[in-house]
């Protein structure tokens, strides 16, 4: 039986001195899916400009080519029409040949989880969060330092966001520095597996051995090979290199991927300005062409396995050649690729948090607050970055927290507005009437459930919230953090499965 998300939430107004603490009623969410559902994507650019976009990338494609540094990937494409020269490892492709392999790309995907209440339709409806990955240290809000991270921080995010009601799917978000470097990967996806019961997406992957390890205990999970690649209990990331290099290793990875159908957000990481052009025109006509390429190679070596075009563009700080996810242009790239995704009918992944703030608290929630917002008015449909700080390096628990009410504060800003009988309330209005109340009102004890709810943002009055020890969000995020890992325990691995899964990272650390 699907397991029900419920939130609860303290009836508002003071308790007065002696009493009883006020009750606590317990509310019924939407179901996970619909909780993700958005209204109609607005337009930035214009059909024409992103038809010379497209173009652009067409022309790179034809005449400059991509470097294709995989073997793999360079017979496919050479068998399906590609002109390669292994020599220099540049692939280029003849007119109609991207038209021909991108018609194979499936419009749509479901994202599945470990309980199947956690499937997530990716259907041009939704707009989901997933926390981000390759973290390498954690931040101590108390002590103000950072430390470096640790499985345990896996296990341990894992539990957390297997709670969050807007964490979407979950990615081990930081490099456990207490196992060998062989075994990151590998070891971050057992702990995740055995963690949350959402879908899992794996980041790190750089080289085949760890996507065959990683479908193998995927398959174990989902019953068997031939299973997982109709449901996709897992997806990867797999990252283009800028300008214009599909790397071999991970390229090698991806079609390891694309054999098995586990979906692979294809993410290019073109800084403007550093390793894209000085435009946002620019850098997305070379994302284009680079996420292209990938996608062409995976249905050259797969037909029909899906993917998304899952961009991760970004400026770099004029003054300092650093790279800043905070910038105006880097919110602008991550909306204008959401609709260069949309163009060629891929499902969308585009965009990330990862603020430059070093820290939780104002400057990231703002920096977050403004990618997600416009991300989901133009029809991204997943963002990467939920918990990570300083350009996605530095794992924060409060961030985590506070990262989950302001994708919940998005999703509810950017839900489909209901025009109908039932929310016209015309009835009510004339029988409330001039001057009345409509708080007695049956439809109002319907409908006030849909209201959102921060889990942790205050909103009671001053004097209550003085009177409960003027706590700052970053407190309440921690104490909410702890009390999450003290009191929920996610629906237990199947023991046998988890035995296997632990041979399978064994095995793959020889």
């Amino acid at each position: 039986m699907a397991r029900k998300i419920i939130r609860d939430f303290v009836i508002a107004g003071p308790t007065p001195a002696g009493q009883a603490k006020r009750p606590v009623e317990v509310v019924e969410m939407p179901s996970f899916e619909n909780r993700f559902r958005i209204r109609d994507p607005v337009n930035i650019l214009k059909a024409e400009e992103k038809k010379q976009i497209h173009e652009t990338a067409l022309g790179i494609m034809e005449r400059t080519g991509i470097q294709v540094q995989s073997a793999t990937a360079r017979m496919s494409l050479a068998r399906a029409g590609a002109l390669v020269d292994d020599k220099s490892m540049t692939v280029k492709f003849p007119p109609g040949l991207v038209d021909s392999l991108m018609s194979e790309v499936p419009r749509t995907v479901v994202l599945a989880g470990r309980a199947p209440e956690f499937d997530l339709p990716v259907d041009h409806t939704h707009f989901y969060s997933t926390t981000d990955g390759c973290g390498v240290s954690v931040y101590d809000c108390k002590a103000g330092t950072r430390r470096e991270s640790r499985l345990e921080d896996i296990r341990r995010t894992a539990i957390i966001s297997d709670w969050l009601p807007y964490v979407s799917i979950y990615e081990p978000m930081v490099v456990a520095h207490d196992v060998p470097s062989k075994m990151h990967v590998v070891s971050g996806l057992s702990e995740a597996i055995k963690n949350t019961t959402k879908h899992i997406e794996t980041e790190s992957t750089t080289t085949p051995g760890e996507a065959q390890a990683q479908v193998r205990m995927a398959s174990e999970v989902v019953g068997s090979l031939e299973e997982l690649r109709k449901r996709h209990y897992i997806s990867a990331m797999v990252c283009t290199v800028s300008p214009l290099i599909l790397e071999g290793p991970a390229t090698e990875a991806a079609m390891v991927w694309a054999e098995n159908h586990v979906p692979v957000h294809i993410t290019g990481m073109g800084m403007m300005g550093m390793t894209g052009p000085a435009t946002i025109a620019g850098d997305l006509a070379m994302n284009h062409a680079e996420t292209l390429a990938l996608a062409c190679a995976m249905q050259a070596h797969s037909p029909g396995c899906p993917a998304l075009y899952g961009s991760v563009l970004s400026s770099m700080n004029p003054m300092t050649g650093a790279i800043d996810f905070g910038s105006p242009e880097t919110i602008a790239l991550a909306c204008t690729s959401a609709e260069m995704g949309r163009y060629v009918n891929m499902p969308v992944s585009a965009g990330g948090l990862g603020p430059g703030a070093k820290v939780p608290g104002i400057q990231a929630s703002i920096e977050n607050t403004m990618i997600s917002a416009m991300a989901a008015m133009v029809g991204s449909e997943i963002m990467n970055g939920v918990g990570l700080l300083d350009c996605s390096t530095v794992l924060a628990y409060e961030e985590l927290v506070i990262d989950n009410d302001l994708f919940g504060l998005t999703v509810s800003s950017a839900r489909k507005i209901e025009v109908n009988a039932e929310t016209l309330a015309k009835e009510v209005i004339e029988k409330v009437g001039i001057g009345g109340t409509f708080l007695k009102e049956l439809h109002t004890a319907r409908h006030i459930r849909e209201f959102y709810q921060p889990l942790i943002w205050s909103s009671e009055p001053f004097e209550d919230w003085v009177r409960a020890g003027r706590k700052d969000l970053l407190t309440v995020a921690k104490e909410k953090a702890d009390q999450i890992l003290a009191s929920h325990k996610p629906e237990p691995l199947d023991r046998s499965i988890s035995e296997k899964l632990d041979a399978i990272v064994k095995e793959h650390g020889k």
